[in-house]
């Protein structure tokens, strides 16, 4: 090992350890809130050095996280720390954005799914309260369908997160890296749209024609809340697409942040489905 990857070496363990400490400090707040945070010192050295250089960070971190924390800190550290390593591997040998935006997906669900199941056991996590004010939003959904979504989003975002900042840190930092597909190549697919038509319709019948069991309702709603998803992303990418078209950058932050707020972004699937359907960037 070289003196400056042993020097890059300290420095991230440093920082790492700072994150420790201002996590203690804080009453635990980073790892309540933003527990991906540990995920960058190791993910960025591993980037740099290799895989080798980057094992040895690595378990020097979680030695770090072994004296410096307590139970859970090992926990959503450790499991940071695997991810932050994976996804450096990523880096450093250029494998495509998808991949390595999986790796934290994988992660992150298994994190997330120990945190919601196991800890609300160990430490009085209230799943019920969060239930009943989801449900006062959409009064059919059931307590296993919001588990499962409450899981998926936690963990989509969590992925996305570090998916991001980890590009942008490769940017500031000129380490490289795969850039990412521009607005304009993402294609829409007409087959998502068939099928999702077939979904609305399903899950129509189920809920106000068709007499279903439980377990096949719950099914058919998550399916029809997964494509909602998918056709707020398509929605997501049209609004994104005329934007940079006519140069409005505003207008770009606003095809996000519309996105998440109710009513509206039932015109935001609409427009994904159309786009689907009818391949509508196509024709602009």
């Amino acid at each position: 090992m070289k003196t400056n990857q042993i020097t890059r070496g300290a420095m991230v363990c440093a920082i790492y350890g700072v994150l420790l400490f201002l996590n203690q400090q804080t009453g635990l707040m980073i790892e309540a809130s933003a527990s991906w945070l540990f995920v960058f010192p190791v993910l960025i050295y591993t980037a740099m050095s290799g895989p080798k250089s980057g094992a040895i960070v690595g378990i020097a971190m979680a030695l770090m996280t072994f004296l410096l924390g307590g139970f859970t800190t090992w926990f959503y550290s450790w499991t940071s720390l695997i991810t932050g390593y994976v996804y450096g591997l990523g880096l450093f040998y250029q494998w495509r954005n998808m991949t390595n935006f999986l790796i934290c997906l994988v992660f992150s669900v298994l994190s997330n799914v120990c945190t919601v199941v196991v800890w609300s056991y160990l430490f009085g996590y209230d799943l019920v309260s969060e239930f009943e004010s989801f449900r006062a939003i959409i009064p059919f959904i059931d307590m296993g369908v919001f588990i499962i979504l409450f899981v998926a989003f936690l963990s989509l975002l969590q992925a996305l997160c570090i998916h991001l900042v980890s590009l942008m840190i490769c940017i500031r930092m000129h380490l490289p890296y795969r850039p990412l597909t521009p607005i304009s190549q993402q294609k829409s697919s007409k087959v998502v749209g068939i099928v999702s038509l077939f979904i609305w319709g399903i899950f129509f019948l189920s809920q106000n024609v068709i007499e279903c069991s439980k377990g096949v309702l719950d099914i058919i709603m998550l399916i029809w809340l997964f494509d909602c998803a998918l056709l707020l992303y398509y929605g997501v990418i049209y609004f994104m697409y005329h934007s940079i078209k006519h140069n409005n950058r505003q207008f770009s932050f606003l095809a996000i942040f519309l996105a998440f707020v109710p009513g509206i972004n039932l015109l935001w699937m609409l427009m994904g489905e159309l786009d689907c359907l009818f391949q509508l960037r196509k024709k602009v």
